[in-house]
């Protein structure tokens, strides 16, 4: 000890730097994924809303487009215009009727990650395997389309990361 201060070597430094790195990585994840989570447990229930009232694109595009003005006036900072009010239609008419394991998992991801998903219309199977390694690899919604192009659903070996990221990068 000189001075006060303790000396430690530079090993034991970088150790306890790549641990509180660590922590704090884990601690951001958590918190994107429970952010992400509400949101879904909103939008889900907004979903359920709209498909109970029998909303259609031909019967309800009135009634969603003024549910859209009165909500941004309550709520200017969440985007809920009409479109995005019928993907919450979608998303929870697509998983509804899913079994528990997906809907937990879809639950975890982004929203546009859930749509772009929705959007590919995949089985609940591909649907479960995306969301799961989404998860898992903390994927951007680049790393997922391009994990979709490659259907690496149906591959049962894994391909790595860096197939996936030097296809993204050549696009």
């Amino acid at each position: 000890m000189t001075n006060g201060v303790m000396e430690i070597h530079e090993s034991e430094y970088n150790e306890i730097l790549q641990r509180c790195v660590a922590v704090i990585s884990g601690a951001r994840k958590m918190l994107a994924q429970q952010v992400a989570s509400t949101a879904n447990d909103t939008y889900w229930e907004i979903g359920k809303l709209l498909h109970e009232r029998k909303l259609d694109s031909k019967h309800g595009s009135s009634v969603v487009k003024l549910l859209s003005i009165d909500l941004k006036k309550q709520f200017p900072d969440i985007c809920l215009s009409p479109r995005n009010l019928w993907d919450m239609k979608r998303f929870y008419e697509r998983y509804k009727d899913a079994d528990e394991k997906l809907r937990r998992s879809v639950a975890l991801l982004p929203w546009k990650h859930n749509m772009l998903i929705i959007g590919k219309g995949l089985d609940d199977k591909a649907s479960l395997y995306y969301a799961e390694e989404d998860i898992a690899k903390g994927w951007n919604r680049d790393l997922l389309l391009n994990a979709i192009k490659m259907e690496m659903h149906k591959n049962t070996a894994a391909i790595p990361i860096e197939t996936i990221t030097s296809l993204f990068l050549t696009d």
